[in-house]
């Protein structure tokens, strides 16, 4: 068996804020897709910025016990790897939450000190308000 990536061990984590952040270097940075809001797409720099960043995602926009991931693709090592996966959830709204992102992942020393989150933002904002637009095929939201 092969060892996990630091970016899949990252998504695995998704939800448990805590964990993520054990993770983390104290310089680490997080962005998303530049066409979001700034407080959402950052950068947010610095491991406490990052932390806090994770805990209101994890805790104002999805109920932090529906989270889970598919892990669909992996490639890198432990200094720089990605993962492809579907996360699904249930937003605070309780409206079924299942996007497609790809998740990047820079390491020093053993610590995530970079993550780029992409993901299709369309999907996203149009999940979260109930429409099932651009659900992964196959995916379990489909079933």
């Amino acid at each position: 068996m092969t060892k996990s990536t630091p970016a899949r061990r990252l998504v695995e984590a998704f939800g448990n804020c805590e964990g993520m952040a054990n993770m983390y270097s104290d310089d680490i940075t997080w962005r998303l897709n530049h066409s979001l809001a700034v407080n959402i797409a950052g950068p947010h720099e610095g491991k406490e910025a990052v932390i806090k960043f994770n805990n209101a995602v994890f805790h104002k926009f999805y109920k932090t016990s529906s989270v889970s991931v598919e892990i669909l693709d992996e490639i890198g090592d432990e200094a720089s790897s990605v993962v492809r996966f579907n996360f699904h959830a249930y937003s605070a709204r309780d409206h079924a939450y299942d996007v497609e992102y790809v998740l990047f992942a820079k390491t020093r020393q053993g610590l995530i000190y970079e993550v780029v989150e992409l993901l299709d933002t369309l999907a996203s904002n149009e999940q979260h308000q109930g429409n099932l637009l651009g659900v992964p095929p196959n995916s379990s939201s489909n079933k």
